[in-house]
């Protein structure tokens, strides 16, 4: 599952202390879309989910899996009321070679990819607060299939809308991430010192080889 994503194209609106990362790993700040006050806003949230609740951060997860958002109670409730998109240049998933694990970058061949995510506040004893999220996975497609079992979801314009819609039941938004077909566009090998989080700059994501592409449906 990716533990890395890439964010370089600014919020249409400005948004404090943004900067952009091409290798964002977790327990980092990242930008997330979401509706409140009854608009969709750019927050900077932490890259780990912490409901107010949770003592031992430690287990905060910066991933859930669709298939399990119903079954867990700690998922229940932020998928009925705090959803959002986590909006990326692209992201990074480890393809094991010959027992070594290699990253790839994938992306879209133009623009951004849209996320599925959940968000959570945590309140602390001074009444001041943060907010976290965790990216949602489902079983790799496509591209992604040919390098690992699991991928973040990702939505079109029309899945972007309805996931971020109120009155959608958790039944039918868990359908529209499992029954997703929208994938990366493009996949290339990166240069192995990307799967140090310390890394940054363009060159995190510059191929090291050839670009699949993915078939384009007749």
């Amino acid at each position: 599952m990716s533990g890395r994503l890439v964010q370089f194209t600014p919020p249409a609106t400005p948004l404090a202390d943004w900067q952009p990362s091409w290798n964002l790993s977790p327990g980092q700040q990242l930008m997330i879309l979401r509706r409140e006050a009854g608009k969709t806003q750019h927050a900077r949230v932490l890259w780990k989910l912490t409901p107010g609740w949770l003592k031992d951060l430690s287990r905060a997860p910066f991933s859930v899996q669709a298939e399990h958002l119903q079954d867990k109670p700690m998922l229940r409730q932020p998928l009925e009321q705090r959803r959002c998109l986590i909006p990326v240049d692209g992201y990074y998933l480890w393809a094991e070679r010959n027992g070594r694990r290699h990253p790839w970058y994938l992306r879209a061949e133009q623009g951004q990819l849209m996320l599925a995510g959940l968000w959570e506040r945590y309140q602390l004893d001074d009444r001041t607060f943060w907010d976290s999220c965790a990216l949602i996975s489902v079983p790799a497609l496509d591209l992604a299939a040919s390098l690992a079992t699991r991928m973040p979801a990702s939505l079109d314009s029309a899945g972007c809308s309805l996931w971020l819609a109120s009155g959608n039941t958790p039944q039918a938004l868990q359908t529209l991430l499992l029954n997703s077909r929208h994938t990366a566009d493009i996949a290339h090998p990166v240069h192995p010192s990307t799967s140090d989080p310390a890394r940054q700059g363009p060159q995190c994501c510059s191929p090291t080889g050839p670009l699949l592409r993915r078939p384009r449906n007749p």
